[in-house]
């Protein structure tokens, strides 16, 4: 009898097991969660920031409302207008940088802790891409420009600022439908994965 001497292919063990990519994909849902509720946040916080000085004019408080009388309404108003849009710049510019780092922890937990597919990885790259952008070019020109408007008044400088102004949102909006997309995708990953592990 000829014994067999074929090499068998060695068994192929994955690093990742079921168990851990369906916690990673959990956590990632959390992440996306907190990164959709900071983009309504900071939506609802910019033109709150500028309701403030009205209700500064309107409602000063009574040590301050004899300083407050002395100057012009005109004057006063122009500059609560110009601390609330560097106020809002401020915030743009750490909500920029809050958005990379989710991006980025979302994308490298999928991609090198879990088994998902090249779908949720590219929903993921793409968040991240539009993170970067917005944080490197958009919010810093929106910056400048906002603060160029306010100094010098020039009616292209407005104009620049408002179509930068609705990049940001437009931006910010895709942000958000991509990240709906993924966490569905994620969530209903979690669920089949939860399916199995109840059946087997």
């Amino acid at each position: 009898m000829i014994e067999d001497i074929t090499p068998r292919p060695a068994p192929q063990y994955s690093r990742i097991t079921p168990e851990a990519s369906w916690w990673i994909r959990r956590v990632c849902a959390v992440l996306i969660s907190a990164w959709l509720g900071g983009v309504v946040l900071v939506s609802l916080a910019a033109p709150a920031v500028f309701e403030a000085g009205e209700i500064v004019i309107r409602h000063p408080a009574p040590a301050h409302a004899p300083i407050l009388r002395s100057l012009p309404e005109d004057l006063m108003r122009d500059l609560l207008r110009y601390h609330a849009g560097e106020a809002n710049n401020q915030v743009f510019a750490l909500w920029g940088t809050l958005q990379v780092v989710y991006g980025a922890a979302v994308l490298l937990l999928l991609l090198f802790f879990s088994d998902v597919g090249k779908l949720r990885l590219g929903l993921a790259g793409a968040m991240l891409l539009l993170a970067l952008l917005m944080k490197f070019f958009l919010i810093p020109a929106v910056a400048e420009t906002s603060r160029l408007f306010r100094s010098t008044g020039i009616p292209d400088a407005g104009r620049r600022f408002q179509m930068l102004h609705g990049a940001f949102a437009a931006f910010e909006i895709a942000s958000a439908v991509l990240g709906l997309a993924l966490l569905w995708l994620l969530l209903a990953g979690s669920r089949s994965s939860s399916r199995r592990r109840s059946l087997s």
